[in-house]
């Protein structure tokens, strides 16, 4: 999250929650929120949306994450995410899910990568919903075909 524009009051306790409800009735995705195992507690929301913004790569369906930070580095994003991505890939039959992240953000690099994404090298761009001499605005693309998630799921993990 501390890579992603913050989000008001109202945006984060009503809006989201239900464009969060539209989005699972209207495209069968949503955020889901994450708890921790141990006691339950409220981790953040991870899932699948369908890019909303007009870029080169688009219509896509887009894996993404927002974890409290007192919850970061502990594995919940790509474990969750890889969830996300399962469902995508075996109930709503996707061909392609996308991920992206400030140019900045490593960690969600990393998550990305661990997710068997790969980075389109000629993908980055300049995240229309983010103003223009925000740190934010420039975005790198991660891809990951059904076709790769299929080799990958069926490797032996080490």
């Amino acid at each position: 999250m501390e890579h992603l524009l913050p989000l008001n009051a109202h945006d984060a306790y009503h809006t989201w929650i239900d464009r969060q409800i539209e989005n699972q009735q209207k495209h069968r995705m949503c955020f889901w929120a994450v708890e921790a195992k141990q006691d339950g507690a409220f981790v953040g929301a991870v899932g699948l949306l369908p890019v909303t913004y007009e870029a080169h790569f688009t219509p896509a369906v887009e894996v993404g994450w927002r974890i409290a930070r007192p919850f970061w580095g502990l594995g919940y994003a790509p474990e969750a995410a890889e969830a996300a991505i399962r469902f995508g890939f075996e109930s709503l039959q996707l061909s392609e899910i996308v991920s992206n992240a400030g140019v900045a953000n490593e960690k969600s690099m990393r998550v990305m990568s661990k997710l068997g994404m790969l980075r389109d090298l000629n993908g980055d761009f300049d995240h229309p919903l983010v103003p223009e001499g925000n740190a934010l605005r420039r975005q790198v693309l991660y891809r990951l075909t059904r076709s790769r998630w299929l080799a990958q799921s069926a490797a032996p993990r080490a």
